[in-house]
């Protein structure tokens, strides 16, 4: 890094221990210097950028410790290191717990002890900086959400491999994001202008895959009534994405493997041959090496898309984002189609955090959609989300449809649930509502919804 771009403040009262931390600092950092607690706090006001103070604690007027309380208002990710020359004045365990300080030093300590602290506190600051910089980035330019420092690595990935003209192959469980991400490197690409085809090989016949693949001419197959391109024609000077390339047959691997090694192909049906320029992406969540082992996959393919490799981490890896990723899902399925907005409570959140998501963030955006479009209310609540999912097993143990019949699903398990608490109510609705642990008025939405009637 270039030290002398990044600012730090040296604050203290005695002239003669200033100067001395200015020789010290200046050909290493921009350095301001303030004699009072006052001062130092209109330096930070005038310097938001500012990553580091050096702060005297027992000074005339405001202390370092206030003075570092009030810089905090301004600048909360400011590190503070209490430079001190009278230690027994002050209880070091006790201001740690307290302020929070990056660290504390006393004055008389070895001159290298400060300077490394400064410098951690200054390499700690800007990665901050730049890990929310690189957040916002990943967010409006690839599409991704995530704070997490593996979800930073992703970025960083990301940032490097596009530019260039390298194979990729994303490796990480189902429902991660790994079409996003081939999509996000595309779209940063010299490649971006042209066209990006995907493919998915998952459970796909061998036949259909290389018609995709390649195209196929007018009567090769039952049902082939014109010439179609292939996705390599398709693309040709841009992308193709294959996302489950684990899945792809021995057959179609020799194939594409002319493909990489050429730039060669033929229709299905044709000895024409064709030449195509484009650059491969690749998406697994199976172990290759293990399929080459067992001799399902080419060894000689492997290498060739292999490539850089970028590893997505499951969600259970990084649930410090969910919450991140929960609002931007609201935001979508309510302000972005015009619909009513929802509030999930916080034990929500919490709940949502805490849980496992075998599924990944794929389920975690079915699970709010469906939570919007099943809760009546404007606040979705924790019995909301037990209901779901309560349904969602009972339905699990009887059906493995698709996320449209889960919904008509979930809605009928939840109106029989209605009807039969009714029933034993006797169509006493706050009765019902206590034992169902919903609020009366979202029963009562509910009973209009289902159209079902109570006379109580």
């Amino acid at each position: 890094m270039n030290k002398a771009l990044y600012k730090i403040l040296l604050v203290d009262d005695d002239r003669f221990v200033l100067d001395m931390l200015v020789d010290l600092f200046h050909d290493e950092y921009t350095t301001f210097t303030a004699a009072t607690g006052n001062e130092a706090i209109e330096v930070v006001r005038d310097n938001p950028d500012i990553a580091a103070v050096v702060m005297d604690i027992k000074m005339s007027g405001m202390d370092g410790i206030t003075a570092a309380r009030r810089i905090r208002e301004f600048n909360p990710d400011i590190r503070i290191i209490f430079h001190t020359g009278y230690p027994g004045d002050y209880d070091e365990d006790e201001i740690s717990e307290q302020e929070h300080p990056f660290d504390y030093i006393e004055k008389g300590e070895s001159i290298s002890k400060l300077t490394r602290s400064v410098y951690n506190a200054v390499e700690s600051y800007h990665l901050l900086k730049d890990n929310r910089s690189m957040t916002e980035y990943a967010r409006s330019m690839y599409k991704l959400i995530g704070k997490s420092e593996v979800m930073q690595n992703v970025y960083q990935r990301i940032r490097k491999v596009a530019p260039s003209d390298n194979k990729v192959m994303i490796f990480g469980e189902t429902g991660t994001g790994k079409e996003r991400v081939a999509r996000a490197i595309h779209s940063n690409s010299p490649r971006r202008d042209k066209r990006m085809a995907v493919l998915s090989c998952h459970q796909k016949p061998h036949d259909l895959v290389e018609a995709e693949l390649f195209g196929h001419v007018r009567g090769t197959f039952t049902n082939a009534y014109e010439t179609r391109e292939g996705l390599f024609e398709y693309a040709n000077g841009g992308t193709v994405f294959l996302d489950e390339i684990g899945d792809l047959d021995i057959t179609t691997q020799a194939n594409l493997l002319r493909v990489l090694e050429s730039g060669e192909f033929c229709k299905v049906g044709s000895p024409e041959i064709k030449h195509t320029n484009v650059r491969i992406l690749c998406a697994t969540h199976k172990d290759l090496e293990k399929l080459v082992k067992e001799g399902k996959f080419r060894e000689d393919l492997y290498y060739r898309l292999k490539g850089i490799i970028i590893t997505l981490p499951p969600l259970r890896e990084r649930r410090e984002d969910i919450p991140l990723l929960v609002e931007k899902f609201i935001d979508q399925f309510t302000i972005e189609r015009s619909r009513p907005p929802k509030v999930f409570e916080q034990e929500v959140i919490n709940f949502l955090i805490n849980h496992d998501w075998p599924g990944n963030v794929r389920q975690l955006e079915d699970t709010v959609e469906s939570l919007i479009d099943l809760t009546d209310s404007d606040i979705v609540f924790i019995e909301d989300v037990h209901d779901y999912f309560n349904c969602t097993q009972n339905v699990n143990n009887h059906n493995n449809g698709d996320r449209k019949s889960l919904r008509l699903r979930v809605d009928e398990f939840r109106r029989n649930c209605i009807i039969e608490t009714l029933e034993e109510t006797r169509g006493n609705v706050t009765k019902a509502a206590r034992l169902l642990q919903i609020d009366r008025a979202n029963l009562k939405k509910l009973l209009d919804r289902y159209k079902l009637n109570s006379g109580k």
